[in-house]
């Protein structure tokens, strides 16, 4: 659920330029630090180590050039960023690392770098407060090898967390050039990466619609139960294809997860209960019906499994059990046992990897940002989340809090991520699946947000910022790897532990 608007407005922390401003440049107002910066001696095989002394003082920070190879993960000296602020980051093809050391005290920064896979020479410069140091030219007379890539997945939840569209009432405006250049930015960067496949868990749309607040009878009267679900038909109508039809344009093959937006969004008084089951028909109609696998029981249309490759079982789960009577967050009985045979299934035929997406995190605590914090009940204890644990589940992939946590209980990783497109938090993960496990790498956005002008037009709120843009290309600010094992390695940035 997204709360940004109003819990950034009351703590005073509104995502205004200087929030989202691109990074101040390197070494703007630290007082030097940079002392040496030297190549340790290459080992036959794996990365190959620059390190950067820097003196004590005030934080500082410098960036790293490279020729002949690229930084694939954070070194632990270098401070993480956050969704909103950024401190240390990759550039998107490795070649560039911005490092910030916010300790005072000496320090060598281990900077692993990975050679061209032909032999060559590795080249870097590094440089802050103008001052600039070459190590030389390292000769590399042997590429390095690695297990290829089998499957590439991309995964952004929340995307996009708002009604963004062309309405039928010609007098409302939906969507504007700035919000179309700017999904179109994004949506052609995930093009450019190639990924077999698109996750996006849940909150897709904002989805109040069976309300009407400032009376304008967009999508019908809301007063009556009737009408209520006339308006959640004609809505879905509107907004679900047109999302769709983005995906399409950039040759994106879209598989998505329900939230509780794609439910109108909690709480669910009674009213609202009733309306669970045209929304959950509606989010089948356009998605989901075309999978072949799917659950019995109230949630058939909306959870789902399939195989991308023979190697990879991927499982789409609907976490929201609401009735007539009440609304929990669990998996009901019918989905539970269909699940089980699912992932039963898969460990039978060998699949090497398992992995499960489903809006809300199981496992606490995860950093949040302008949320309502809905996570499933009993976290590890769960139900759920031992069997993930009893069928070799190796990632969970959770949106709803609209930042990132990486998590891992019982050999399973769970990666809270994911944002709200029209606040500027959109980030996503590229999972890339080899033989022996599956490199995560977090990347984000420099997204603008002006709420001068115009806002565009929302059924239950003051209306949607008057402008996003996307400035530059995206950058990385977390990694790591999940071992056949469940063990973690890479972990850099923000994908480090979690301790609030």
């Amino acid at each position: 659920m997204s709360r940004v608007r109003p819990l950034l407005a009351a703590t005073g922390l509104a995502l205004s330029a200087s929030l989202l401003a691109p990074a101040p440049p390197v070494g703007a107002s630290d007082r030097p630090r940079l002392a040496t910066a030297a190549w340790a001696p290459p080992a036959d095989t794996g990365p190959v180590a620059l390190v950067v002394h820097v003196d004590a003082g005030r934080p500082a920070t410098f960036r790293v050039r490279l020729t002949g190879g690229s930084v694939d993960v954070l070194p632990d000296a270098c401070e993480p960023s956050s969704v909103v602020v950024r401190h240390s980051w990759l550039s998107d093809d490795g070649a560039s690392l911005v490092c910030r050391v916010a300790s005072r005290q000496a320090a060598d920064v281990t900077v692993a770098v990975d050679p061209a896979a032909g032999p060559g020479a590795l080249t870097a410069r590094v440089e802050a407060d103008g001052a600039v140091l070459d190590p030389g030219a390292l000769a590399v007379p042997a590429g390095r090898t690695d297990v290829p890539r089998t499957l590439r997945l991309l995964s952004s939840p929340d995307f996009l967390n708002a009604d963004v569209g062309r309405l039928p009432a010609r007098e409302v405006r939906g969507t504007n050039r700035s919000y179309e250049r700017a999904l179109d930015a994004v949506l052609s960067d995930w093009a450019s990466k190639a990924p077999d496949a698109v996750l996006v868990a849940g909150d897709l749309v904002d989805g109040h619609w069976d309300r009407d607040d400032r009376h304008e009878r967009v999508f019908g009267p809301v007063r009556t139960h009737a009408q209520q679900v006339r308006a959640v038909h004609r809505a879905a109508a509107t907004f679900y294809p047109q999302y769709l039809r983005r995906f399409e344009r950039h040759g994106l093959d879209l598989y998505p997860a329900i939230g509780d937006h794609e439910y109108g969004d909690d709480p669910w008084p009674g009213a609202k209960r009733r309306l669970a089951p045209v929304f959950a028909r509606e989010f089948a109609r356009h998605f989901t019906r075309r999978f072949a696998d799917h659950p019995s029981g109230r949630h058939a249309g909306t959870a789902y499994a399939w195989r991308p490759s023979p190697d990879v079982q991927v499982v789409s789960i609907d976490p929201f059990d609401i009735t007539p009577g009440r609304s929990r967050l669990r998996l009901d009985d019918a989905q539970q046992r269909w699940l089980v045979r699912v992932l039963g299934r898969a460990q039978a035929d060998g699949v090497r990897w398992t992995i499960v997406q489903g809006h809300v995190p199981v496992l606490q605590p995860v950093r949040a940002r302008g949320s309502s914090d809905l996570h499933y009940a009993g976290g590890a204890r769960s139900r759920l989340w031992r069997t993930f644990e009893r069928y070799g589940v190796d990632l969970y992939l959770a949106g709803e809090v609209h930042d990132t946590t990486a998590s891992a209980h019982g050999g399973v990783v769970q990666l809270a991520h994911g944002g709200a497109f029209q606040y500027g938090l959109t980030t996503y993960a590229l999972l890339d699946v080899h033989e022996d496990r599956i490199d995560v790498t977090l990347e984000d956005y420099d997204v603008r947000v002006g709420w001068h002008g115009p806002r565009l037009w929302e059924t239950a709120r003051r209306g949607l910022p008057g402008s996003v843009r996307v400035h530059g290309a995206p950058y990385t600010i977390g990694t790591l790897s999940i071992g056949a094992d469940g063990g973690l390695t890479r972990r850099s940035g923000l994908l480090t532990a979690y301790r609030p």
